[in-house]
C-alpha cells in the first residue's frame, strides 16, 4: 500500500547519532585513506540538532549539545516548541573539559545513560525516533520503557551496506553500475579495467556524503590504493568494497518512506540534491512536475518493490533512496539506500512547517572560520538588523537551523585553534529560486561582516 499521509502524531522521543556507519562497519575491514579531521568530526556530532523539525510540542529532543537559548528563542517566535534535553552545555566554564573527554564521541544514547538524562516517564508512553538504529539505541530501548519496536541491529547493518543494494537490483533484474572487490588484487584488476573507459569511484561498504567514497581519475592513484589496502590485508583486515564508473549525471535526487512494521509504506517526499563534488550540498523539495516525471518513469513502482525486499529481510523504519538521472536521461533509481533519517527527511518537515505562509526552503550549510570569541547570538543579531531573519512576514531570509555545528570547536570561555571551523546549517527560504541565491549571497556578506570566513 503507498500513501502520501503522514503517520497519525504519537509523543515521541528524537535523538541520534549522526554518522552511524562509522558504528555500522566491522572494525576488520581495510579502509579507504582519509585525514584525520577532529574539528570536523565534532561538527558531525553537533548534527543531532538538525532533528528538531520532526518533533511537535509534545516531543522530546535529546542532543548532544544544548541548543543555544537564542536560537531556542527564535525558534518560539516560529511557533516551533519541543521539550529539549542535552548532555553538554557549550556555554558552561565545564564546556571545555566535556568536549575533550573521550566519551564525548560515544553515541548519544549512550551519553544519555551514562549521564544520568532522565528516561520517559512511564505513564506517558512515548515512541523511540532514532536518527539510525545503532547497537546503543537497542540498549538504551531496553533501559526505559517505549511503545514501539526498533529492527534487528544485524538487519540494520545488512540493508545499510552497498554491496546489499548492488544484490538487490541484481535480484529485482534492474541494472547495476558497481562491481564487488573483495581483495586488493581485485581493486587493481577490475579498477584497471574500468579505467580504460574512464574515472571510477571505490566505495567503503559504509561509506557517506564523500567519506569513504574515493574518486579515481589515473593508474597512479589506482595503484598507490592498491597497496595501501594490500598492506592492510597484511596486517589482518579484509578487503570489501565497491567500484562504480563515474557516472555522467545530469540531476540527483532522493525520496523518503516510512516502512512500517507491517510492510505498509508511505512516500513522504522527493528531494533533489544539491552536492559539491562528492559530498552532499542541499536539499529543495522537488516540483510536481519533476514527481510526474518520476511517475512515468515508473520510479516509484520501482522503489515499492524494494521496499518490499527490505520489509521480507527484517527491516523497517525510514528508508532514503539516493538516486540519478543520466545525461542521456536514463533513470538509476537506486544509487544507494539509507536505512536511516536523512537530511531530505529533514527538509521536508522543515517544508511542512513553511507551507503555512506558501513558502520552502533550500536546507544547506557553509562550512566557515569563526573569529575569536564569537557568539551564535552574534549571527541572529546581525541577521535581523539586516531584515535577512527568516521570520513570517518576510518573503525571504535565513532560518538558522543548528548552534553546536557553528560553534562546537571555539566559543566564549574555549581555548580553541585559531579561526575554529564551523558549519552553519540553515534553511535558505524564498518563494522563488532566485530570491533564495540572492538571501544566500546576503548572508556571505554578514558574515564577512561579522568577520566570519566562509570556505568555497
Amino acid at each position: 500500500m503507498l500513501s502520501s499521509k503522514a503517520a497519525v502524531a504519537l509523543r515521541q522521543t528524537v535523538m541520534g547519532t549522526f554518522d552511524p556507519e562509522t558504528r555500522w562497519r566491522d572494525p576488520l575491514l581495510s579502509m579507504l585513506p582519509r585525514i584525520p579531521d577532529p574539528e570536523r568530526d565534532r561538527i558531525v556530532l553537533c548534527m543531532d540538532e538538525l532533528l528538531f523539525p520532526l518533533c511537535g510540542p509534545d516531543d522530546i529532543l535529546y542532543t548532544r549539545c544544548r541548543i543555544d537559548d537564542a536560537l531556542l528563542d527564535y525558534f518560539a517566535k516560529l511557533g516551533v516548541s519541543f521539550h529539549h534535553r542535552s548532555v553538554v552545555d557549550l556555554s558552561s566554564p565545564e564546556a571545555e573539559e566535556a568536549l575533550r573527554a573521550e566519551h564525548f564521541a560515544s553515541c548519544v544514547f549512550k551519553l544519555a545513560s551514562r549521564d544520568g538524562i532522565p528516561g520517559v516517564n512511564a505513564d506517558k508512553p512515548y515512541r523511540l525516533q532514532p536518527y539510525a538504529v545503532t547497537e546503543e539505541a537497542h540498549e538504551y530501548a531496553r533501559n526505559v520503557i517505549f511503545t514501539n519496536p526498533l529492527p534487528d541491529l544485524s538487519v540494520v547493518k545488512r540493508v545499510n551496506s552497498k554491496l546489499y543494494h548492488h544484490r538487490l537490483l541484481e535480484d529485482m533484474g534492474l541494472r547495476t553500475y558497481g562491481t564487488p572487490a573483495m581483495s586488493a588484487e581485485d581493486v587493481e584488476q577490475y579498477g584497471t579495467e574500468l579505467l580504460r573507459k574512464g574515472a571510477l569511484l571505490i566505495k567503503d561498504p559504509f561509506g557517506v556524503s564523500g567519506k569513504g567514497n574515493l574518486l579515481i581519475e589515473n593508474p597512479s592513484l589506482l595503484k598507490r590504493i592498491v597497496s595501501y589496502l594490500r598492506k592492510q590485508e597484511e596486517a589482518g583486515s579484509q578487503t570489501l568494497l565497491l567500484l562504480e564508473p563515474l557516472l555522467p549525471k545530469a540531476a540527483d535526487f532522493s525520496s523518503q518512506w516510512l516502512l512500517e512494521p507491517d510492510g505498509s509504506r508511505q512516500l513522504i517526499s522527493v528531494q533533489r540534491m544539491i552536492n559539491r563534488q562528492q559530498n552532499y550540498g542541499g536539499s529543495v523539495t522537488a516540483e510536481a512536475a519533476f514527481v510526474s516525471f518520476l511517475e512515468q518513469k515508473e520510479y516509484f513502482t520501482m522503489l515499492e518493490a524494494a521496499l518490499h525486499e527490505l520489509f521480507l529481510d527484517g527491516y523497517f523504519g525510514y528508508v532514503c533512496f539516493d538516486s540519478m538521472m543520466l545525461k542521456d536521461g536514463e533513470l538509476v533509481p537506486i544509487v544507494e539506500i539509507n536505512a536511516r533519517m536523512s537530511m531530505g527527511l529533514i527538509n521536508a518537515h522543515l517544508d511542512r512547517l513553511l507551507a503555512g505562509w506558501s513558502l520552502k526552503g533550500w536546507l544547506t550549510f557553509l562550512s566557515v572560520a569563526l573569529p575569536d570569541a564569537f557568539r551564535f547570538e552574534q549571527l541572529l543579531q546581525a541577521l535581523e538588523a539586516e531584515q535577512l531573519l527568516f521570520t513570517p512576514q518576510r518573503p525571504s531570509g535565513i532560518m538558522p537551523l543548528s548552534s553546536g555545528t557553528l560553534t562546537v570547536n571555539g566559543g566564549p570561555g574555549r581555548r580553541s585553534a585559531a579561526n575554529p571551523k564551523g558549519r552553519l546549517y540553515m534553511s535558505v527560504i524564498g518563494q522563488t529560486e532566485a530570491a533564495r541565491e540572492e538571501a544566500l549571497e546576503r548572508l556571505k556578506q554578514v558574515l564577512h561582516d561579522l568577520s566570519v570566513k566562509v570556505f568555497h
